[in-house]
């Protein structure tokens, strides 16, 4: 039993926001914010009779007997019927096994003196009227690093430099997903800068986000910082001068990084917004591996949470269910990001997915300025999913023939053009010439974001097509390369690569390129993958691909675009652009009459390639 004083369950206010409780009254967080610390009514004893045990148990019985063998689906309604109908039944997940859950049911039973029903006591619902054991307190060894921490000190930037970063952050990344809640954050920041002494501003946790958000502002600056030489540089020098500058942002991360300290035990929403901004900000210094380190973390805290389930609670506010379900959503993508980009399993299983899509329909209009469009962030939800399907088709074509493996593209590619179909008005463009002059004039580039991941869904899809079309071509097994439905899978694939093409040039024209985007960068290579072989394989097979006339134009324009890229310092587009002057030599080998020339698309193992 608690000593005297002390609840055994959590104030409501605690509660709400997700924090220890000292259980006191007033518990202590109460008493420091000088808030009313109320606590939820005690549990009333019931007697059960052995009679009504055993009237239980048999009414128990014969309704199992009745209840039908379905489960309740976990797929967002627009994404059943089809490639997701492939996906085994989910396992009951271990949490519904735990002995929690069993003295949950057993709670249940003891509350209603006419006995529930049994739909109420399933695995599927096993605590509909109380709250989560999983958020049950229970006592735990507390450590000194628990709440100790190394003293430091930093200065922040100058505060319309601040806001030139938190503004340039929105404009580049803070739509794309749900950071924060938007109108919170800029009022929590102007609190920093008036009063830098008060509690709010010296949090920890806050001022580690905030840093990672100046650092990705800082990375969104157009062109590399001016740079002064006296003397003769050689070319060397020069390299080591390029080599040596590290991306925008990196001393605004680091003092994050300093900052950084996660409560494993007593974990927050806040600490889960931190963790995503750093995973994102990791790739601007192609950190991959530490990318998916922090998204996993975030996954984990989310679960620990209980993100992942809907809200049952009656004392969270419309926003604060719908800033849980957002954030949790950006979890999701995050994780699904990162895993695919190391090729190593997701924290979260598709099959395991419960929450329905964002939506701004239960927001009041009075706080809608805290979110942003919630159509953009279920439209990137809805491509996690389709890309989850590519991922698991992607690794089992070349298995059979074209025909089969066709049969496995085509519904994904039917999910990608119903996605496209069911878009609104005011986020529907034709861009494969290009950005439109609408879109250029947007605030924001979040759309043309949406748009870039959309094409490479298709590029990722259709990449070993196009490999197998190249293969047959060098084999001469033009039967097999003449296929109709071959060909127009891999110019679907080529007309998805030019397109996002053409949306970074016009980027780059508008200065909204990501100098250090780490997605930027792998979608422009791509995207110059797929055209410099389509350019190369028709020099000598002409008209194996659609080629447009200005591809060549495009091609060098584009590859210019990689090459400023890598001369800023973004080491992925370094690489990248390695990588690219290798696919470039195939053009060489077809120049030569010597058919010996073709062993080195063999070295390239085009059935492995693409996976």
């Amino acid at each position: 039993m608690p000593p005297p004083g002390r609840s055994s369950t959590a104030c409501h206010r605690c509660h709400k926001r997700k924090v220890k409780c000292s259980r006191e009254l007033p518990c202590r967080n109460c008493q420091l914010a000088n808030q009313e610390c109320t606590y939820p009514m005690r549990d009333r004893n019931v007697t059960v009779s052995e009679r009504f045990i055993r009237n239980l148990e048999a009414r128990a019985h014969s309704h199992s007997s009745q209840l039908p063998q379905a489960r309740p689906s976990s797929e967002p309604e627009s994404l059943r019927g089809t490639a997701s109908e492939a996906f085994p039944p989910p396992q009951p997940l271990v949490e519904d096994s735990t002995s929690e859950v069993f003295l949950a049911r057993l709670k249940q039973i003891r509350q209603h003196n006419t006995g529930p029903t049994f739909s109420e006591l399933t695995p599927s619902n096993p605590y509909a009227d109380g709250e989560s054991p999983a958020a049950a307190p229970y006592d735990f060894v507390q450590l000194k690093f628990d709440n100790s921490d190394t003293p430091c000190s930093f200065r922040l930037p100058p505060y319309p430099y601040a806001v030139a970063l938190l503004d340039q952050f929105d404009v580049f990344l803070g739509h794309d997903w749900h950071w924060f809640l938007r109108k919170s954050f800029r009022s929590r920041f102007d609190l920093t800068y008036r009063n830098p002494n008060s509690p709010q501003a010296k949090d920890r946790v806050w001022l580690c986000t905030l840093l990672v958000v100046f650092a990705l502002g800082e990375s969104y600056n157009v062109g590399p910082p001016p740079e002064i030489r006296l003397g003769r540089v050689s070319g060397q020098d020069e390299d080591h001068l390029v080599d040596s500058r590290r991306p925008p942002g990196t001393e605004f991360f680091e003092q994050a990084m300093s900052l950084l300290k996660i409560s494993h035990e007593d974990p927050t929403i806040d600490q889960i917004i931190a963790l995503n901004l750093i995973t994102f900000y990791s790739y601007s210094l192609n950190r991959k591996k530490s990318a998916y380190v922090y998204a996993g973390m975030s996954a984990r805290l989310s679960n620990v949470l209980r993100l992942h389930k809907p809200s049952s609670s009656s004392s969270l506010s419309a926003v604060e269910s719908e800033h849980m379900k957002r954030v949790w959503w950006t979890v999701y993508c995050l994780d699904r990001m990162t895993s695919t980009e190391m090729g190593l399993p997701p924290i979260f299983r598709r099959d395991e997915v419960e929450l329905g899509y964002p939506s701004d329909q239960m927001i009041p209009p009075d706080v809608a300025d805290e979110f942003s469009s919630g159509v953009t962030l279920a439209t990137q939800v809805q491509l996690a999913f389709i890309h989850a399907d590519i991922c698991q088709t992607v690794r089992s074509l070349g298995d059979t023939g074209t025909v089969h493996d066709q049969k496995r593209a085509e519904p994904i590619i039917r999910q990608l053009e119903t996605l496209r179909a069911q878009l609104p008005p005011q986020l529907s463009f034709d861009v494969e010439n290009g950005l439109p002059t609408e879109m250029r004039e947007m605030k924001t580039r979040s759309l043309v974001s949406l748009y870039e991941r959309y094409y490479q869904c298709f590029v990722l899809l259709l990449r070993p097509f196009f490999l197998k079309e190249i293969n047959y071509l060098l084999m001469n097994d033009t039967a097999n390369a003449c296929q109709e439905s071959l060909k127009d899978l891999t110019n679907l694939c080529l007309r998805a690569a030019r397109t996002n093409l053409l949306l970074i040039v016009d980027l780059k024209r508008c200065e909204k390129l990501a100098m250090f985007g780490f997605w930027e960068s792998s979608h422009l290579f791509s995207g110059l993958t797929i055209l410099s072989l389509a350019i190369s394989v028709n020099s000598r097979w002409p008209g194996s691909f659609e080629e447009k006339p200005d591809d060549q134009t495009t091609y060098w324009t584009a590859k210019g675009v990689l090459g400023e890229m890598a001369q800023a310092g973004n080491l992925a587009s370094k690489g990248q652009l390695r990588m690219l002057d290798e696919v470039e030599t195939l053009h060489d080998a077809l120049t030569w009459t010597d058919n010996t020339a073709f062993d080195l698309f063999n070295f390239w193992d085009t059935e492995a390639w693409p996976h």
